[in-house]
């Protein structure tokens, strides 16, 4: 029985994820919130996670920011081979949560949104362990979103952690996301 609750519990957020944001696929809904679930941690839960993919790539599975040359790329990749101005060994953030692929062999696994959101967890996690943080989950995601000075600060300048922390509120209430 516990797997008839746990789908129960995919599908009770895919529709609460479809409430706030009502033109995203109902299937689509339901496979990111089904990753979500599964990967989400005590202290990262799956609405965060939902909302850091709302904010990062609008749940773009193709998401692909990256240095190609000597100026950062933000788009949308879907082919199976890298950009071909791709600096060797230069970051690459992937996936809907655009979580840091340090290979282009793991850019392309986040592709799959189950490893996405596991990737995502594991950011967000080591950043509420970071020194600056000291476990307080704004910091972390201005940690993610803005690097260590973001940690330290406890800000970005693009309100970044904000913006997550009231698109998770939107979606455990099952509110409308605001259009951007």
């Amino acid at each position: 029985m516990p797997g008839f609750f746990l789908i129960l519990r995919h599908a009770e957020l895919a529709i609460r994820l479809s409430s706030a944001h009502p033109a995203m696929d109902p299937k689509d809904a339901y496979l990111h919130a089904q990753a979500a679930v599964r990967a989400a941690s005590d202290r990262v839960k799956p609405e965060l996670l939902l909302a850091i993919a709302y904010t990062e790539s609008k749940f773009d599975a193709f998401a692909l920011s990256r240095v190609e040359g000597s100026k950062r790329r933000v788009g949308r990749w879907e082919s199976q081979e890298p950009p071909k101005r791709l600096r060797k060994g230069a970051s690459m953030f992937c996936g809907p949560l655009q979580t840091r692929a340090l290979t282009w062999e793991d850019c392309l696994a986040q592709r799959d949104l189950l490893t996405a959101y596991k990737a995502g967890v594991k950011e967000i996690e080591e950043w509420l362990d970071n020194k600056y943080v000291h476990g307080n989950i704004s910091r972390a995601l201005a940690g993610f979103g803005c690097g260590t000075q973001g940690a330290k600060s406890g800000h970005c300048s693009n309100a970044f952690q904000s913006r997550i922390l009231a698109y998770a509120r939107k979606i455990e209430a099952g509110h409308a996301l605001p259009k951007s």
